[in-house]
């Protein structure tokens, strides 16, 4: 039954990549990789996956493992008079495990000096079946077996140097936050307050920006503190021309999280490794961990028919 799932899971996949064989690829990007982690004792996951693969104004996803099968699809559009918008379904099938379905949608658009975006989730089994790192995410994931969420946030540009930004998780553990962003060169400086349930309190942080690297700092001041630090560079190290390798990096402590994991950290290296003139290859190793554990990730992606320009 399981073989029979995986063959009928798979075949989205293998219909892409006949297109892609054939030449219809166009910026194809083509990703393969193996990821373990300590809090699902699940051995290791390999993973294979095409991305940005066009068919008309829509842009097609799909992916299996060795746990479960993935197919999205993403489009823009541009409204006259009014703004962008942008549309995104994914859809899993696990059947390794505890097999289920987890689907998302997501949308998301801008209307003059405000920018919109929006997700709903459902599941009947676990995120970490499509990726075993994702309970460390830095964004806080609901690692439970089956549940419901919406995300939703609100940017409004103020003025040129001020920024107001309205969000809200609905779901096993609900909250929201109104924040003011502003930003003065190289520096921004943040204010605002978070509610919901199990959390209150002030919110205070900032960013600094330079040429080679950006550096944030938020923290939740309450009965429950919380503290979210995180640091990207994408030209860390130079390795001449135009190829550097790109580093970044996160630790987030939220005491208040009742349903996500606390304790949260990630580490992310992307290396330029042109294998030919036909390929533009990058290799990828991430380390995540926290509460219940470690993991880590080592991949390899390239765009098919060579870099686009």
């Amino acid at each position: 039954m399981i073989q029979a799932r995986t063959f009928r899971a798979a075949a989205p996949l293998v219909l892409v990549l006949s297109g892609v064989l054939s030449g219809a690829a166009g910026a194809t990007n083509l990703d393969f990789g193996v990821s373990y982690s300590s809090y699902t004792n699940t051995g290791l996951t390999g993973r294979l996956g095409l991305s940005d693969f066009p068919v008309g104004a829509n842009r097609f996803s799909a992916a299996i493992s060795n746990r479960a099968a993935e197919l999205g699809v993403r489009r823009n559009l541009v409204i006259a008079g009014l703004g962008t918008a942008r549309l995104g379904l994914n859809v899993a099938d696990v059947y390794a495990g505890q097999p289920g379905v987890r689907v998302n949608a997501d949308l998301g658009g801008t209307l003059g000096p405000v920018a919109l975006s929006a997700s709903l989730g459902v599941w009947n089994t676990y995120a970490t079946a499509l990726d075993p790192l994702s309970a460390w995410n830095q964004v806080a994931l609901d690692p439970g077996v089956r549940g419901a969420q919406a995300n939703l946030e609100g940017r409004y540009r103020v003025s040129r140097d001020l920024i107001a930004t309205l969000s809200g998780e609905l779901g096993a553990q609900s909250s929201g936050a109104l924040i003011g962003e502003y930003r003065r060169g190289d520096l921004s400086y943040r204010l605002g307050a978070r509610a919901g349930s199990g959390v209150l309190g002030a919110v205070v942080g900032g960013s600094y920006r330079a040429d080679a690297f950006t550096v944030g700092a938020d923290a939740l001041l309450g009965a429950k503190s919380g503290v979210v630090l995180s640091v990207d560079a994408p030209a860390a190290v130079s390795l001449g021309g135009e190829r550097a390798i790109d580093l970044s990096g996160y630790l987030a402590y939220e005491s208040w999280r009742t349903v996500a994991l606390p304790l949260r950290y990630g580490v992310d290296a992307s290396v330029p490794l042109p294998i030919g003139p036909a390929s533009d290859g990058t290799v990828k190793v991430g380390v995540r961990g926290g509460s219940g554990g470690v993991g880590a990730r080592v991949g390899y992606t390239f765009t098919l028919g060579g870099a686009q320009p």
